[in-house]
């Protein structure tokens, strides 16, 4: 009898040389791969930066220790809800009835009034101006001023009619019109945060100025720049006698001073520097003291790209989508009170985080309310003051 085939070694054998070929074509695409991969890193290195960033040694953050004006503290820890409907409370103002009002990241102003015993009703709209509405503040006449990211310089009338004061300066846009004051002749002071035209983590690296004072006058109906070369320029106060207004410079921690009055009229200087992270929302209560919110505490990271220009170079060449992480802000709520002399009165704190990325508060009634901005926590806030 003929000897059979051994079929169980002709299988076993078809089996390796599959398993080795399927090994072939794994190794095959793993160098492939990694080849693809290598040969996009040489090509991300070698690519030019879009920014050319300037060198800045930030000065060392202040201590939250004890025995320091930033000494840390628990006074945010209590905040109340006060409404909820307004996810991003960008900045809050009164009318002269108390009612508070605030805008949100979607373009909707929100209205709350408070009962006899000042407890918040539920908020109602108030206006939509389809854009973003940062700076609102109330002129003599009832309008609702607002400096809205997306729209310009606006007012809006009590009926809710929303009229474009100025999108334009000099000829140019106002690119990104963000907060605001008024004067008791009716000028409004507001900021032109930056050329750029939006908040992106490029600006930050590049660490140069793009930022503008804006002035709008009623009588000419016309805007006009008062100062340039501001590091983000962002939240306006004027002064309680309006011989000055400053502005906040959120990424060089400072607070900027521009004379309007006396001899020093037309030019600048330094009110406050050094802060203990990134000034936002400016505000003078009775006293002519200086609330200012901090929108987050100071980020190593950002400092060390300011002294290292090849780290800010390399980062900006990143998708943005992946480096809004670096500049999200801290999970520490925290804002500052300012003497009409540029000292440091006191700090606020909210170490735990509950509430955290602060852009505005505002001394009102017995009260410090509280607004943040998106990446930070939701709704209008407020706590009690103590005498």
């Amino acid at each position: 009898m003929p000897n059979l085939p051994d079929f169980s070694a002709t299988a076993a054998k078809d089996v390796s040389n599959s398993k080795h070929s399927s090994h072939k074509r794994i190794r095959s695409i793993g160098l492939i791969l990694l080849s693809v991969i290598l040969l996009g890193g040489i090509v991300f290195l070698l690519a030019p930066s879009p920014i050319e960033p300037a060198k800045w040694d930030a000065p060392a953050a202040p201590s939250f220790q004890e025995a320091s004006p930033w000494q840390k503290n628990n006074k945010f820890s209590s905040a109340q809800l006060v409404a909820d409907a307004p996810k991003s409370p960008e900045f809050i103002t009164f009318d002269k009835e108390g009612s508070l009002y605030t805008g949100d990241a979607d373009g909707k102003i929100y209205k709350v009034r408070f009962d006899a015993a000042d407890n918040p009703q539920e908020a109602q709209l108030f206006a939509d101006t389809k854009g973003t509405p940062n700076g609102l503040k109330f002129d003599t006449n009832g309008n609702l001023i607002v400096a809205d990211i997306q729209k310009g310089l606006l007012s809006i009338a009590p009926s809710g009619t929303i009229k474009v004061l100025a999108d334009q300066v000099d000829g140019t846009p106002i690119y990104l019109a963000n907060e605001l004051d008024i004067a008791q002749d009716g000028s409004i002071y507001f900021s032109d945060t930056s050329n750029y035209g939006r908040v992106t983590f490029r600006e930050i690296a590049e660490n140069k100025p793009h930022g503008r004072l804006l002035k709008y006058d009623p009588v000419t109906k016309r805007a006009t720049v008062l100062l340039e070369g501001l590091y983000f320029a962002n939240g306006i106060a004027l002064s309680r006698e309006e011989d000055y207004v400053l502005v906040s410079e959120s990424y060089h921690y400072q607070l900027t001073r521009y004379w309007l009055k006396g001899p020093k009229m037309g030019t600048s200087d330094i009110f406050a520097d050094n802060l203990a992270g990134f000034p936002d929302n400016i505000t003078t209560d009775e006293q002519g003291h200086f609330w200012v919110g901090i929108f987050t505490t100071r980020i190593p990271f950002v400092d060390q790209m300011h002294r290292s220009p090849w780290l800010a170079r390399f980062m900006a060449k990143l998708p943005e989508s992946l480096l809004s992480g670096a500049s999200a802000p801290a999970k520490h709520g925290l804002a500052a009170e300012f003497s009409a002399e540029g000292k440091l009165i006191g700090s606020w704190h909210d170490p735990e985080g509950l509430l955290y990325g602060v852009t505005t508060v505002v001394n009102h009634g017995g009260y410090l309310y509280i607004g943040t901005a998106p990446g930070g926590s939701q709704g209008v806030h407020r706590v009690a003051l103590t005498k």
